[in-house]
C-alpha cells in the first residue's frame, strides 16, 4: 500500500510536519506505513512509549469510540507545541469516524484541526493542535 498523494514530490515526513529532532509516536499503523515514513529527518526518533513530550503522534483508527478513548490519553503525552494526527478511512463505514467527528472530539479536549492530508486512496488525516488563546493586547511588565 502506498502512502501520500501520488502527485506530490514531498516525502511523507514533510507532509506530516516531522522535522529534525522531533519525538514521534505511531499508533495502530497499517502495513507499510512505517516503511513509507522512513527515513526520518536527522535527530528525529520513533518512540514506542513515552511519558510526555511527544512532538507528533500519528493515530490510525477506524472506530469512533477509539478516537475518543485514544485522544483523551494521547493529549497527556503531547508536548505544548506538538500535534496529534488522527488518520481514518476515507469510506462511509458506520463505525468509522468522519472528519466532523474527529474535529468535534478534538474541540472537546481543547484541540483544533489545523491541517488535512490524504495519505493514499484509503486514508485521510486531520492534524489536531492545542487551540490558540486570544492574543494579548499588551505585554505584562515586571515590577520590582
Amino acid at each position: 500500500m502506498s502512502f501520500g498523494p501520488p502527485d506530490v514530490l514531498a516525502p511523507l515526513t514533510s507532509l506530516l510536519g516531522i522535522r529534525a529532532g522531533m519525538h514521534v509516536s505511531v499508533r495502530n499503523a497499517p502495513k507499510g506505513f512505517l516503511e513509507a515514513l522512513l527515513p526520518l529527518p536527522e535527530g528525529a526518533a520513533l518512540l514506542d512509549s513515552a511519558k510526555l513530550g511527544l512532538d507528533a503522534i500519528i493515530l490510525f483508527t477506524d472506530k469512533k469510540l477509539e478516537v475518543i478513548d485514544q485522544l483523551t490519553r494521547l493529549v497527556t503525552l503531547m508536548s505544548v507545541t506538538g500535534a496529534i494526527w488522527v488518520v481514518f478511512p476515507t469510506g462511509e463505514a458506520q463505525t468509522a469516524p468522519s472528519e466532523d467527528f474527529v474535529r468535534l472530539a478534538g474541540l472537546e479536549l481543547g484541540l483544533e484541526d489545523t491541517k488535512r492530508v490524504f495519505l493514499g486512496p484509503a486514508w485521510v488525516g486531520l492534524k489536531l493542535q492545542w487551540r490558540r488563546g486570544s492574543p494579548r493586547l499588551e505585554k505584562p511588565q515586571a515590577q520590582a
